[in-house]
């Protein structure tokens, strides 16, 4: 049964999303932003998708909602609804250790055993097999810098994660040296794209704060920015607007519900569930609008400092060393764009130049959302450069 063929009318009526109550009038969605979506959403590929393209004030130029959050409901997507954006919570780390770093009260240099004295047992594999594995100790000890690059030599999650699961041990028991396990390579010398480097920076962020890791969040970066729907912790009524995750079925015929798979039901549950911060926040479409105007003020917004020009200045340029990967301190880098996406699609890339905020919503499961979100950036970057 196809469960999305919508009229040309019905399109519209999608595609036109609801100003907020801030705004005089609706912003316009971009019909070349729609042209380029559409065989997204037609293939079932993309069950809903929204996109904005905003400046660094905050004005929305083009809005673009289509789609379904709820396919079997046939509720539409809307920006009521709440988004699990996944790894798009590493710029989170990286933000909060960059306010630490300008408070003084560590370097990006500064080894992790400075603060995690343990971790002077580390030891790198050298061979392994099926026989045999052969550790050493590290030549160089591993940096605050590469911990959030994924220079560190540290395997994607630790070990307990694997075992237990990624949310249910607290920041603090993953990071320890007997859950860790040995690192992959000499640090500073591979980039491995993982999360357990920002379990780390967040042990770190709690010891030097002297709070949990999701209360400095709260405290430093989510009150005062207003997002008030960020949270490792959906409660139940922000869970019953969670937009449905969704690939094509089989055959290609309609769309097929999935699941966010890295997480622990039930979402809301503070006994037993623990922040992940490399994956675990769930946020709105205003929420991540907020965090991209601060990003494109060069970190300030409404008349507050969050962070300082030097500390942006590190979140923008590479942080690779020798390996040259288009990665700062939990920012991708991006045709002269930076922010993360997350894994079902989200994402949010902001231009420092020309001051574009760009941010598309979706939650996929078909392996299809990286294509749609390129296609997505190509459009917003060409309707904001004609826009200006």
């Amino acid at each position: 049964m196809n469960l999305f063929r919508p009229t040309a009318f019905s399109l519209l009526l999608l595609l036109t999303a609801t100003a907020s109550p801030a705004e005089d009038s609706q912003p316009p969605p971009s019909p070349e932003v729609a042209s380029a979506l559409q065989p997204y959403l037609d293939s079932h590929k993309l069950a809903g998708i929204i996109g904005i393209v905003a400046d660094r004030e905050g004005t929305v130029r083009y809005k673009n909602v289509a789609g379904y959050a709820d396919v079997e409901a046939k509720k539409p997507i809307s920006e009521d609804n709440v988004f699990w954006v996944a790894s798009m919570s590493k710029m989170f780390v990286g933000a909060s250790i960059m306010t630490l770093v300008d408070e003084g009260k560590l370097t990006l240099n500064d080894p992790v055993t400075k603060f995690i004295p343990e971790f002077e047992k580390w030891m790198v594999v050298v061979e392994k097999d099926s026989k045999h594995t052969y550790l050493k100790a590290p030549a160089s000890p591993v940096t605050i810098r590469e911990v959030l690059s994924h220079t560190s030599g540290l395997a994607s999650l630790a070990e307990i994660q694997n075992v237990a699961g990624a949310d249910t041990t607290s920041i603090k028991a993953r990071a320890l040296p007997s859950v860790t396990g040995p690192l992959q390579s000499e640090p500073g010398t591979k980039y491995a794209y993982g999360n357990q480097g920002m379990n780390i920076a967040a042990r770190v962020v709690e010891i030097l704060s002297g709070m949990p890791y999701e209360d400095f969040l709260q405290r430093r970066i989510f009150d005062p920015l207003e997002m008030k729907e960020t949270s490792f912790w959906p409660s139940e009524a922000q869970i019953a607007r969670l937009a449905g995750s969704y690939g094509p079925n089989k055959d290609g015929s309609a769309c097929m519900r999935g699941d966010v798979f890295f997480l622990t039901k039930p979402y809301s549950d503070r006994t037993h569930r623990y922040p992940e911060p490399g994956g675990g926040l769930f946020s709105t479409t205003h929420d991540i609008l907020r965090w991209g105007m601060m990003l494109a003020n060069n970190g300030e917004l409404g008349g507050k400092r969050y962070l300082s020009p030097a500390a942006m200045d590190e979140l923008r340029k590479e942080q690779t060393g020798s390996t040259h990967v288009n990665y700062s301190l939990g920012y991708h880098l991006r045709n002269g764009m930076f922010g993360h996406d997350g894994a079902y699609g989200t994402d949010l890339s902001v231009n420092p130049k020309t001051g574009m905020i760009a941010i598309f919503m979706v939650q996929c499961t078909s392996g299809d959302q990286w294509k749609a979100r390129d296609a997505f950036l190509e459009k917003a970057t060409e309707v904001f450069e004609k826009g200006k």
